[in-house]
């Protein structure tokens, strides 16, 4: 593992780092450095470490996450549970732009995932013009070259001990796909129907996919923040970042 775990007062454990080399404190410098250690130390934490309070995330595993939509004719309430997400190992940050003014940083991210495949069970209440659809089932989702750009804003706080820590106040993600599989069952009784609906859906993958999106936005970006700010809790900022003494050495 690149690093080491060590214990705070009142047995707070920690993420510190000895194996990646550490940023320059200035802003404009920085980004490459932070992509570097979030592809060194990501890898290793992909079964994630209690310890730390930090969650698996290969499969990455959401209980139950619901939202409601309305476009046109279409609207409606989906409810998703036992979503498991596989591929986030495979994540590779391809740039970072930091700004910081010593209070308040903001990151601008772009990473990079080859593939995705989320699976879970789903129920519908959807209207289409007069139509009512109440579909129930399992669904499978298979995702290609997703591209993320993701700007988070946070703010630097200290804790009793003294060590300086990030906690994210928002965040934004702008998600972009090469391709998308979709299957599922339980839109129709017949299956046959299913087979219809799904070669629709599929080769409408686009439209649906950018109408869902910014849709269900207010559902899945509280939870990206929470889960961020739960694993950056334990990880002291200040272990990465240059010492005056260590950016002359």
């Amino acid at each position: 593992m690149a690093g080491y775990i060590h214990a705070a007062p009142a047995e707070t454990k920690y993420l510190t780092n000895v194996n990646v080399t550490k940023c320059p404190a200035d802003a404009i410098e920085a980004g490459d450095c932070v992509a570097k250690i979030v592809n060194t130390i990501l890898p290793t934490l992909r079964h994630g470490d209690p310890e730390l309070n930090i969650p698996a995330y290969d499969p990455f595993l959401i209980d139950r996450l619901s939202f409601q939509y309305s476009s046109g004719a279409v609207s409606g309430r989906i409810s998703v549970r036992n979503v498991q997400l596989y591929g986030f190992a495979e994540l590779t940050v391809r740039k970072v732009k930091v700004k910081h003014d010593g209070k308040k940083v903001q990151l601008k991210i772009d990473t990079f995932l080859p593939k995705m495949n989320i699976i879970g069970d789903y129920k519908a209440d959807i209207h289409v013009n007069q139509l009512q659809l109440k579909p129930k089932g399992k669904f499978n989702l298979t995702l290609y070259d997703v591209e993320n750009f993701v700007t988070t804003e946070g703010e630097f706080f200290t804790k009793d001990d003294g060590l300086r820590f990030v906690r994210l106040v928002d965040i934004d993600a702008n998600p972009k796909i090469g391709n998308m599989i979709i299957k599922a069952n339980g839109i129709f009784p017949d299956p046959e129907l299913d087979e219809i609906a799904l070669n629709v859906a599929n080769s409408y993958w686009r439209d649906i996919y950018g109408i869902i999106l910014p849709e269900t936005r207010k559902s899945w970006a509280p939870l990206m923040l929470r889960l961020i700010n739960q694993s950056l809790q334990n990880v002291p900022i200040d272990q990465f970042i240059e010492t005056s003494d260590e950016s002359t050495t």
